[in-house]
């Protein structure tokens, strides 16, 4: 019999590439459920290309205009989650760990970031590092991946979303995070390995929970 305490551990959920508003929709009713004593989970996905906004984003950093968003079926969506304007696409792995952190808000946002680090470093793009100061994995002065939380009653949603190899143009479509004249940049166009994105998030999630001491359930 497995004698592994229910509080130890954690499922993990490759949802496909779904819509952000439908994803952050079941992030909140999950959050319930932890709330209540269920199991937390981590949410792996991929998303259709969106533009969220934080609480202090400015609407100005959204660069391109509704025709040309349009267009490609970019959507523009408002999040609980602290920062600002950030990019959601294909080619990106987007991680939500629904979970319980209580106070321990940095150390969860430094798992986030470090874990990133790994991976990155498992498909060959060294000299990544994590910074708190605008939370995310940086490679020298060009962006990899930006960290993004809610925390209700201890319990985080949303998380880190790392470029893997999202089409370069689509950059140019808002100011990252606030962040001007910033690079954001994926893995590949830096030199990393190719790798299908529920890859990644099958192995992100081994890391994590690795990282964090919890046993993984795949559901």
């Amino acid at each position: 019999m497995d004698s592994t305490p229910e509080t130890a551990r954690v499922a993990a959920t490759w949802l496909g590439r779904r819509d952000f508003a439908e994803v952050l929709a079941l992030q909140l009713e999950l959050r319930e459920r932890v709330i209540a004593g269920e199991m937390p989970t981590i949410l792996l996905v991929e998303h259709p290309p969106v533009l969220t906004l934080g609480p202090r984003a400015n609407e100005a950093d959204v660069l391109w205009d509704p025709l040309r968003r349009a267009e490609i079926g970019m959507t523009v969506v408002r999040t609980p989650r602290g920062g600002e304007v950030t990019l959601h696409a294909p080619g990106q792995l987007v991680v939500y760990p629904v979970l319980p952190i209580g106070r321990k808000i940095r150390e969860h946002i430094v798992r986030l970031g470090e874990v990133g680090v790994a991976l990155f470093a498992e498909l060959g793009v060294g000299g990544c590092e994590f910074r708190m100061a605008h939370p995310g994995v940086w490679l020298g002065e060009r962006k990899l991946a930006s960290i993004g939380l809610h925390i209700s009653r201890g319990v985080a949603v949303q998380g880190i979303a790392l470029n893997l190899d999202v089409d370069p143009g689509l950059f140019a479509a808002l100011v990252s995070c606030g962040l001007r004249g910033v690079e954001v940049t994926s893995a590949r166009a830096v030199g990393g390995q190719a790798i299908a994105v529920e890859a990644a998030g099958r192995r992100y999630a081994e890391l994590f929970a690795a990282s964090a001491g919890l046993a993984l359930e795949w559901r």
